[in-house]
């Protein structure tokens, strides 16, 4: 009987070893220490002073993580786009790749090849971030990727210095801004810096916030859904704000063929006296721009528009942002998670602060230097309302076959604002998933 007793507490023993042992991280084991190789697509430029913060987050990974070996594929630009379709449609992508949310990357997020994100997550660590990461990114609430920073779409950079110079006030609104047209082309200088080569940029950075500016969100919910629609009047006046901008010689010549860089490029060279382009761009006038000109720039909201029912308000949504392959298992999978989870977390979001960005982990910032510039953005996040981002919202292919080259379109006079409206309400209606919800 005694021995009976003392096999039988052997076996629970043994039993309760085993799952003890099961139930721990599967980082505790010898088996994570293993050597495990990562492939990296990135959309990146490392000769961009915008990237200056790069090398020195990979570094503080590989430091941590020695066992994981990344290995990196860099492009930039449209080119990152182009080739990363061809591999989502031949179903072969890298282990970990920059994505965005909704539909400037809906050629991998919508064919179910981006692992949710869930099952990571935690309360804890979802408490350190801001909110609005955690906005559901697929059908079902799924998370697929966990963004550093919150793209803010739509903000006006200012080159004081070139204002002095030509006896210019910053306009408060539009049609003040329009009227300083003939003064700043007279000296040979581009009013509006712009770049629209991708075609995403007027839609996301420039149509996104008129159309909070002309709509709201409430009618943009309605419109999703078919409540209310793309044709109506507020879109298509929103469409026409891009015309008259157009049309009154705001923006640089060429400006649908320009690249994001040469319209930077041109207000850092004093050949611009305001520069429209995204909160993310900070950093990147922060590295290139003489000190002493950097100093003395300022940036505001977009100004107000005639008939706007939404006052001062941007469009917002998260940024550029890590996805995870989703047929990773194993210890791939676990590998691919603690590189998203650390670019993402503390360490990664303080190396991006100290170079400029504002990141959405809720980090202490009265230990950070932070400039002038960077101050006043994150004054406007404060005091800003947040509309809808086009492309993350709608479904991916009627924005790129039919919205983004529309605008071109009505840029250059191909197409009116209510062809273009009545054209993607037609897309949206006949194809888009949230009308057949």
């Amino acid at each position: 009987m005694k021995k009976s007793i003392a096999l039988s507490f052997l076996c629970l023993c043994t039993v309760v070893f085993v799952l003890t042992s099961c139930s721990k991280p599967k980082e505790d084991s010898a088996a994570s220490d293993a050597p495990v190789s990562l492939s990296v697509y990135m959309q990146m430029d490392l000769a961009n002073p915008q990237s200056a913060y790069w090398p020195e987050t990979v570094a503080a990974f590989e430091k941590k993580y020695p066992n994981i070996k990344l290995e990196f594929e860099y492009v930039n630009g449209e080119a990152f786009h182009d080739k990363f379709q061809i591999m989502a449609a031949s179903g072969d992508i890298p282990d970990v790749f920059t994505t965005y949310a909704g539909a400037r990357s809906g050629y991998v997020l919508d064919r179910g090849m981006v692992k949710d994100l869930r099952p990571y997550l935690t309360e804890d660590l979802k408490n350190q971030y801001n909110p609005a990461v955690w906005a559901p990114q697929g059908p079902n609430g799924e998370i697929y990727i966990i963004s550093q920073n919150l793209a803010v779409c739509t903000v006006v950079y200012v080159n004081p210095k070139l204002q002095k110079q030509l006896g210019l006030t910053t306009p408060k609104t539009l049609d003040e801004m329009i009227a300083q047209v003939p003064a700043i082309r007279a000296a040979g200088l581009t009013p509006l810096a712009f770049a629209n080569k991708g075609q995403w940029q007027a839609q996301s950075l420039l149509l996104s916030m008129l159309t909070d500016r002309m709509a709201g969100t409430a009618w943009f919910d309605k419109a999703m859904v078919g409540t209310a629609k793309f044709s109506d009047r507020q879109f298509v006046d929103a469409i026409n704000i891009i015309k008259t901008m157009t049309d009154s010689k705001l923006f640089p010549p060429g400006v649908n063929q320009m690249e994001g860089t040469a319209s930077w490029g041109e207000f850092i060279a004093d050949k611009a006296v305001y520069l429209l382009d995204a909160g993310w761009r900070i950093s990147a006038l922060k590295n290139a721009a003489k000190p002493e000109d950097y100093a003395q720039y300022q940036l505001m909201a977009f100004p107000a528009v005639a008939g706007e029912v939404t006052h001062g308000s941007s469009a917002a949504t998260t940024g550029e942002s890590f996805g995870m392959n989703a047929k990773l298992t194993g210890a791939k999978a676990d590998a691919a998670w603690k590189f998203i989870s650390f670019m993402s977390g503390k360490e990664a979001c303080e190396i991006l602060t100290k170079y400029g960005t504002m990141t959405t982990y809720k980090l202490d910032l009265s230990k950070f230097d932070i400039d002038q510039l960077t101050k006043q953005y994150v004054e406007l996040i404060n005091n800003q309302s947040m509309g809808y981002v086009i492309d993350a919202k709608m479904d991916s292919e009627g924005v790129n076959s039919v919205l983004n080259p529309g605008i071109q379109a009505v840029m250059i006079g191909q197409k009116t604002p209510s062809q273009l409206a009545d054209e993607y309400e037609a897309w949206v209606s006949a194809n888009d998933s949230h009308r057949k919800r």
